[in-house]
């Protein structure tokens, strides 16, 4: 294999450095004419009380300072620039950052909310907006939103991710990134397979096929790197998208029923247990009860482990260029250039994406609404989201018309996203989510009947939360 490119540029240049973005009317174009803005009723902006004279503290909830691996440690960079611009801009207030699991913030927020615990800014997840919506930890953003410029409002509201973080007329969350997953994958080791690195792989049949040919089992090196383990990254970014790409769904919006023994579901569920079993080129501890997402995908794909990594996540665009696998790729440049990492949309089906992005969201019992807003208005500076690495691709929809973003690396990662889906709009994804992990995991541990077993969890969900 060949050796790793060294990066040429630093951490704290890399954090300097922001893509010039402005608007143009030719953004739309860009996006294939998908463009759909959110529609919010009309609110009165709330009247804004002025803050403390003398200041104060605004507590932001986050999860990065966990994060110990390329992608975490450059997120606690950026968090500390954001806060370090905001403290400037605003003398005498200070930003406190609560750190919990990433997996267990939303659920701090709510279970916070009902012992009187109170934040301020939070990072939140969209898929679980039903549930915030239901239980009212967060506050209806509509009246901020509603102050903006009609300008601003068309510049970030068009995404996946922001979309989804309105539920019920309320815009409960801000979304601050796009994120999709795809096929990242390591274009030398391609070359050395006999594959033609610039073939995107159209299906998973190919992918199964690829990675036989780069799976070094006795080496610990595989062909495709996987999560299949206890939390919610197995049903978003594996199980989800499979079934998706074999046609179907696993939960009726309509009757509030999930649906895990479909024959999308049975044929996904198929897939995932044969790559461990028939076709042994994905590590059998990728189901293991430690199993770690970031390490298995990113950190093995950094270390050399992997020659694909499905699920890759796009806010991990920064921690490859970093590495030296991309060339001025992250910021965006002009001149962003594949290295060693190549980029394929999820096999067989365009539309089998997940996409999402982490939201901002101001906690009900907020003891300074006025100052977590202002802090959340930081992070949407231009200049913050253009360096914002678990963003991965731009937030504001002027960007995409940039030169920055024209290139073939980001027009990929463009494609997957138009066509992404979110979760569905369930109060109850969280045990949703739980439920499919724990099927696959009896599945893959235990080698336990397909179909049996997902009637049972269908079986079980279904009487404990369907409508």
């Amino acid at each position: 294999m060949e050796e790793k490119k060294k990066s040429t540029m630093n951490r704290r240049e890399f954090l300097r450095l922001a893509a010039v973005v402005g608007a143009s009317a030719t953004a739309a174009s860009a996006l294939g004419g998908c463009v759909v803005p959110v529609v919010t009723p009309a609110a009165e902006a709330p009247a804004a009380e002025a803050p403390p004279a003398e200041g104060g503290v605004v507590k932001w909830a986050e999860f990065y300072s966990l994060l110990t691996d390329a992608s975490g440690l450059l997120n606690q960079e950026w968090l500390a620039q954001v806060v370090q611009g905001f403290e400037d801009e605003n003398p005498g207030w200070t930003v406190e950052q609560e750190v919990f699991q990433w997996d267990q913030i939303d659920q701090r927020s709510i279970l916070d909310l009902a012992a009187g615990v109170d934040h301020d800014l939070m990072f939140s997840s969209p898929q679980l907006m039903a549930k915030h919506q239901e239980t009212g930890d967060y506050i209806d953003l509509t009246a901020y939103i509603e102050a903006w410029p009609q300008e601003e409002q068309d510049d970030l509201n068009w995404s996946p991710g922001w979309a989804s973080a309105s539920v019920g007329g309320e815009q409960v969350g801000v979304a601050t990134g796009v994120h999709t997953r795809t096929n990242v994958y390591r274009r030398d080791w391609f070359e050395e397979a006999g594959l033609d690195p610039d073939k995107p792989l159209t299906t998973p049949d190919e992918v199964v096929e690829a990675a036989k040919l780069l799976t070094k089992a006795d080496e610990d090196i595989w062909g495709l790197g996987m999560y299949m383990g206890p939390s919610r990254a197995t049903i978003e970014l594996y199980y989800a998208p499979m079934v998706w790409h074999y046609g179907g769904d696993f939960y009726n919006a309509e009757t509030g029923q999930a649906d895990l023994t479909g024959d999308a579901s049975l044929n996904a569920t198929q897939w995932l247990y044969d790559l461990v079993y028939t076709h042994q080129v994905t590590p059998p501890y990728a189901y293991a009860a430690d199993a770690d997402y970031n390490v298995l995908i990113l950190t093995a794909f950094l270390d050399g482990k992997i020659g694909q990594g499905m699920g890759f996540g796009s806010y991990w665009i920064g921690a490859v260029n970093e590495a030296g696998m991309l060339d001025g790729c992250f910021p965006a440049t002009p001149e962003c250039a594949v290295g060693s990492a190549g980029v394929m949309v999820q096999p067989g089906n365009a539309k089998a994406q997940f996409t999402n992005a982490w939201c901002l969201s101001i906690h009900k019992l907020s003891q300074n609404p006025e100052m977590a807003w202002k802090l959340l208005e930081t992070v949407l500076q231009s200049e913050n989201l253009a360096t914002y690495p678990d963003a991965g691709l731009p937030a504001r929809l002027s960007a995409w018309a940039a030169p920055e973003y024209s290139s073939a690396f980001y027009q990929t990662w463009l494609e997957a996203a138009q066509n992404g889906r979110p979760m569905p709009p369930t109060a109850y994804y969280p045990e949703l989510a739980d439920t499919v992990a724990a099927a696959i995991q009896e599945i893959l541990a235990n080698q336990a009947d397909i179909e049996a077993t997902m009637q049972q969890f269908e079986d079980e969900w279904n009487a404990k939360f369907a409508a």
